[in-house]
Order: structure tokens, then C-alpha cells, then sequence
């Protein structure tokens, strides 16, 4: 019998379809496309913990030193032996003024010293026994965000190109300068200069040292005790860039130098008023120009590391970071925070500051470091009667006010000749004064000030200083005056009241209500009897009130003598967004207006708000004039004559 027919299936492989070779492709890419930024924003996340971690190190090494030495260490120690001139921040030759830095000095505190013994501290640092000690790779100096803090770019400082150069290692933390104006200059009548950097020189023995408002200097330590800001909120290290060039000396964590290991006049008295501060000359540092060269101006700029190119010694730098977003930060009490490139300015400014008043940084401080814009206050409401008053008047002190006209002018117009525009954060903008105002036609004088703030007491100001305008005093200060005044007898009386001006005003004020730019001139003329100071060489001495004549609407020293306090907080970007009518200002902030001329940056178009302060400081420079308010109306006023 035949067996029965059957059919047999072939079990040979099937090749696979190009069909199947894409999908899996695609699939393979598509897990590529979203596991390769996780992959990525891990290892990010890793590289930021290690920072974090290195702020932590580093600080609890800062207070091994505060327990052993009773201050922390200085920001640098540089000496005049190998100097001929004690001028130290002008030397170019930080090689030989320099010897040690915080950074070194914290070695024994870390368990480096076999680090620390790679180092002469009685030799400069650029002496030839310090090479293997500076020239060493430091991991607790290094963020590995980074990417330029490596061993084939180290920081390379030579005079000549005929010197073979002195090679240092590259470092990603600095201590806290302050943010300080920069200049170590006197204030004078061109330049208040807001905050400013002290600098104390002796001629025998020779000796140097430079500080501001940070938590150490140049040869200049501070403990704890000096702290009035609390621990919580003032920044002792934070995150710093190494050089992006051989040439770049920012960054290097053995050298004692501003931009090197330590950042300086970072605030808004300079143009690097923010961290990771984009502004094409906001770093100052040694050899830009050189590095501009070697790199190219448009890729500083890519690369977020823009330096000043005409600027050629190491005078301020901000904190920076290769971080998206911002810069860590490690406050004095061992605190790592995160803090945004969007920070407020002022905010920046002031938790940088030792002096910050106890209380004003300390509530709800996490929330309030992210806030970017505080709310516009808004337009001001009535506050007297003007309208139909007498055009002047004097008061109970003399004091001599005149009533200046409602109106609307540009305000932030810039003065003639100017060949940059303004910043585009601060436009000219219109802005309308509601109501006639009462304004001082001088400023308050040191004879009216003590009259009022030490009455029945003798007196401390001599004869021929009473007519000279007041000056050194704070904000807080200018307010007190304005209660006292208003609280006397004489002026409750007859309706008065007194307060600060606000930044529109005294705008208004001293354009007396152009909208025109003003022709501004950078040197004083020979014929220039106008007495006009605020940003003109050479600078003014201060005179009494009232000796130069007054502008069209009768005021005097509006754009000379001493600069002056305004009511309003002050806001960098303010201009772009106030009100139109009757602006106050920002609702909250952390520095106060000041304003010598008839606008903001006082002649050249730059980022410089050098002289705002905070409330609780003063200026020899700086004093102010006041705004008399009729509460009860213009009857009030003609009582009083």
C-alpha cells in the first residue's frame, strides 16, 4: 500500500525585510534621541553635585581656620618688597606682589599639607621654588562643568614674549571680594562712586591693603564679628570660570588676584552687575586685550567670558560658570545654593555685603532670591496742594522752595553726543508729572541738617561749613530728617510736610522739564561757570549752596555739588516697565536712587549705576534736598509768609 501523499513545509530562515532593518533603526534612534540627553543631564547633575560638594569641602576648611586663627583668611597676600612703588594695584607684575591666597592658606585645613608644603610663602609666587606648587592640578579647586580647567590649558603670565612664562594651574572657586565700585579712588563731585574700595598705603614701613564690602581683602582679614548681614545670606565663595585661553588669567586657584581666585566689584556700581554677566567689557583683567586677539572678541562673547579689551589689570570680575542658568554659591554659614543669572541686581549687590542690616535678607530669603522684577509701585496719589500757592516760599528754617509746574517730558534721555545707545533695559520713556510739586531750591545744608537732627545742642559744624550741603548721610538718614522737619512746631502748623523726591521728579526737576538732550562734556571748559560737576574732569570741590545759578526753573546744583538721594527703590530694568504717570518706583528693592545729572549714567551710554547705594550707607559725597507737601492746601502755605 502507497503511503498517503503529504505536504512538507520548508523550516529554512527568512531573511529580514528592509522593512525591518528601519523600524529598527528608528526604534534604536528613538531611544537614542531620549536616552542620550538623560544620559547627559545625569552626568551634568553628577559634575553639579561635585561642585556643590567642593563648596562644602572648602568651607568647612574656612571655619577649621576661623576656630584656630579667629579670623578667616584674606582674600591674598601681597607684599612691596619686590616693588618700587606701594601702588600695588597698579603693578602688572603680579608674579612678584603676590604671594599667597586664601586658598593656600586653607591647605593644613583640608589635609593638604603636602600641598602646602610644595609652597615658599616668604617668595612670590612666580619665584621659580613655588613652580611645582602652582603648577599643580587641584581637585578640590575644580568643577568638572568645566571645560576649560585642564592641564593643556593652563594660565600662562608673561610680560614679553621673550620670558618663558610662569605657568599656573586653573581653579573654579573665588573668594568674595564684594561688589564694591571697582576704582580705589576718593569720591568727588564728578564721581560718588557709591560703594567704594578702600585702600590704605604707609610709606615706612612700606605697606598695602585694599578692601570692600566682601568678606575678605587684599592683606585684610574679618571675622564673624564683622558679619552684621548674618551668616545665612552673605556669600563667602562661589563658582568662577577658568580662562578660555593660556593667555585668560581668570581662574587660577594659586594666585592671589582679582579674577585669578577672587571676585571683585561684581555689583551695580560696575558693568557686572549679575552672575554669568554677558556684557561685552564686564570683566576687567590683566592682558584682555592680548586674549581678544588670541580668541576673537565675537567668541569671548559665545563663550560667556567677555573681558574689557582696553582694560589691562585685574580690577573686577563676576561670578561665572559653565552651569545652564546660574552660578553655586556657598554662604558663610556652609550653605550651597543655586543662585539664577536673573537674580535682582540689588539683591545680588547686597547679599555680597558684610554691612547688610541684620533682618534684611533673612525672611523668607529662598523665596525672595528668586524673585527677578518686584512689582511696579505704581502712580503716586495726591499728596497736597500746589496748584494755586505762591510760585516760592520760605519755611520755618529758611528754607527756600519753589513751585515747579506739572508736565510730561522723556525721562532716560541721553545727552548729546552720545555714540551708543542706552541698554535697552533702560529706555527713554515718557513720563507725565501730574501735579505742580514743591521742590528745595538747594540742597539741605549741614547747618539746616544739625539745626533739625541735634536741636538745643551746640554746635559741631563750624561757620564757614554750615552753608556747604550736607553729605554722608544715609538714606535712612534723609528720611529721619524729613519727620523731624516735619514734626516741628512751625511747619504742622502751617500744613507742611516734607519728604524725598522721587527719581521722575528730580529728573523733571533738573531738566526742568526738557524733553531735549542735554549737551554734556566730559571736560570742563575754560569759560564753565555753570558749576555742573556729575561726570565732568576735573572734578568740583564742594561749595556752598546756591553759589552757582540756578537752572530755568530756579533750581541750583542739580548737576553739581553733592549728588542726591531720591525716594524710590531702585530697579535695573525700572525704565522698561514703570508707569507713565507720576512713577515711584519699584514697590520693594535693596538700594536707593541717587542722581547727579539730568540722566542716569551721567554722560558716557554705559551699564555703570555707580552711584546707587543702599539705605543704610553713606558717602562723603552724597547728601540731598527735600519736597515740601501742603497737606492742608495753599492757604497753609500763605500763612507761613
Amino acid at each position: 500500500m502507497q503511503p498517503a501523499n503529504r505536504t512538507v513545509t520548508s523550516c529554512s530562515p527568512r531573511g529580514i525585510s528592509r522593512v525591518e532593518v528601519l523600524v529598527a533603526v528608528v526604534v534604536v534612534a528613538v531611544l537614542a534621541a531620549v536616552a542620550i540627553p538623560a544620559v547627559l543631564k545625569v552626568r551634568s547633575m553628577a559634575r553639579s553635585s561635585t561642585c556643590r560638594e567642593n563648596l562644602r569641602g572648602l568651607m568647612a576648611a574656612m571655619h577649621s581656620y576661623h576656630d584656630v586663627h579667629g579670623t578667616l583668611p584674606p582674600a591674598a597676600i601681597w607684599s612691596t618688597a619686590n616693588s618700587a612703588s606701594v601702588a600695588l594695584r597698579e603693578s602688572k607684575r603680579v608674579d612678584r606682589i603676590t604671594h599667597q591666597n586664601w586658598v593656600q592658606l586653607l591647605l593644613p585645613h583640608m589635609g593638604r599639607e603636602d600641598l602646602a608644603g610644595r609652597f615658599d610663602p616668604s617668595l612670590p609666587i612666580g619665584a621659580e621654588a613655588n613652580r611645582a606648587g602652582r603648577m599643580t592640578a587641584f581637585s578640590a579647586m575644580t568643577c568638572p562643568e568645566d571645560t576649560f580647567n585642564r592641564p593643556d590649558n593652563m594660565y600662562a603670565f608673561r610680560l614679553s614674549e621673550y620670558e618663558e612664562p610662569r605657568q599656573f594651574a586653573r581653579g573654579n572657586y573665588a573668594i568674595n571680594g564684594g561688589t564694591q565700585h571697582s576704582s580705589g579712588a576718593r569720591p568727588n563731585t564728578k564721581s560718588s562712586m557709591g560703594e567704594v574700595t578702600r585702600v590704605v598705603t604707609t610709606g615706612d614701613p612700606p605697606g598695602f591693603q585694599m578692601w570692600g564690602n566682601g568678606i575678605a581683602g587684599i592683606n585684610r582679614s574679618f571675622s564673624f564679628d564683622d558679619f552684621t548681614n548674618g551668616q545665612s545670606t552673605l556669600v563667602a565663595l562661589e563658582e568662577l570660570r577658568a580662562g578660555v585661553h593660556p593667555l585668560d588669567p581668570r581662574g587660577v586657584w594659586a594666585l592671589g588676584q582679582i579674577g585669578g581666585s577672587i571676585t571683585w566689584a561684581h555689583g551695580v556700581q560696575g558693568d557686572a552687575s549679575q552672575p554669568n554677566i554677558p556684557f561685552y567689557r564686564s570683566d576687567d583683567v590683566l592682558g584682555c586685550g592680548d586674549v581678544h586677539q588670541a580668541v576673537g572678541s565675537v567668541e569671548l562673547e559665545r563663550l560667556g567670558m567677555p573681558c574689557c579689551h582696553y582694560v589691562d589689570q585685574n580690577g573686577q570680575a563676576a561670578a561665572r560658570s559653565m552651569h545652564t542658568g546660574g552660578v553655586h554659591v556657598a554662604f558663610v554659614d556652609g550653605s550651597i545654593r543655586f543662585i539664577s543669572d536673573r537674580i535682582d541686581p540689588g539683591l545680588w549687590h547686597v547679599m555680597h555685603s558684610r554691612e547688610t542690616p541684620p533682618g534684611v535678607l533673612s525672611k523668607d530669603f529662598e523665596e525672595v532670591h528668586a524673585v527677578e522684577n518686584f512689582p511696579d509701585a505704581g502712580p503716586a496719589s495726591p499728596d497736597g496742594a500746589a496748584a494755586d500757592g505762591p510760585d516760592e516760599f520760605e519755611n520755618s528754617l529758611g528754607m527756600r522752595f519753589v513751585r515747579l509746574p506739572a508736565g510730561t517730558f522723556v525721562m532716560g534721555m541721553p545727552d548729546l553726543g552720545n555714540s551708543v545707545d542706552p541698554p535697552p533695559e533702560c529706555p527713554a520713556h515718557e513720563v507725565r508729572i501730574s501735579r505742580p510739586f514743591y521742590l528745595a531750591t538747594t540742597e539741605v545744608t549741614r547747618g539746616q541738617y544739625e539745626e533739625v537732627m541735634s536741636p538745643g545742642e551746640g554746635k559741631d559744624v563750624q561757620e564757614a561749613e554750615q552753608s556747604l550741603p550736607v553729605v554722608d548721610v544715609t538714606w535712612n538718614d534723609a528720611q529721619e530728617f524729613c519727620r523731624r522737619l516735619s514734626d516741628l512746631e512751625e511747619e504742622k502748623r502751617a500744613g507742611r510736610s516734607y519728604r524725598l523726591p522721587t527719581e521722575a521728579e528730580w529728573e523733571y526737576a533738573c531738566r526742568s522739564g526738557s524733553s531735549e538732550p542735554y549737551e554734556w562734556h566730559s571736560q570742563r571748559r575754560p569759560d564753565d561757570n555753570s558749576g555742573e560737576a556729575a561726570g565732568i574732569t576735573p572734578p568740583l570741590p564742594l561749595t556752598p549752596v546756591g553759589t552757582y545759578p540756578a537752572n530755568p526753573f530756579g533750581l541750583h546744583d542739580m548737576r553739581g555739588n553733592a549728588w542726591e538721594w531720591c525716594s524710590d527703590w531702585f530697579d535695573r530694568d525700572y525704565y522698561s516697565r514703570s508707569c507713565t504717570t507720576d512713577p515711584q518706583g519699584p514697590v520693594h528693592g535693596y538700594l536707593k536712587v541717587v542722581r547727579g545729572g539730568d540722566w542716569r549714567f551721567v554722560g558716557e551710554t554705559c551699564r555703570h549705576d555707580y552711584v546707587m547705594m543702599p539705605p543704610w550707607k553713606s558717602n562723603p559725597m552724597v547728601g540731598f534736598r527735600v519736597v515740601c507737601v501742603c497737606s492742608t492746601g495753599p492757604a497753609a502755605v500763605a500763612r507761613s509768609q
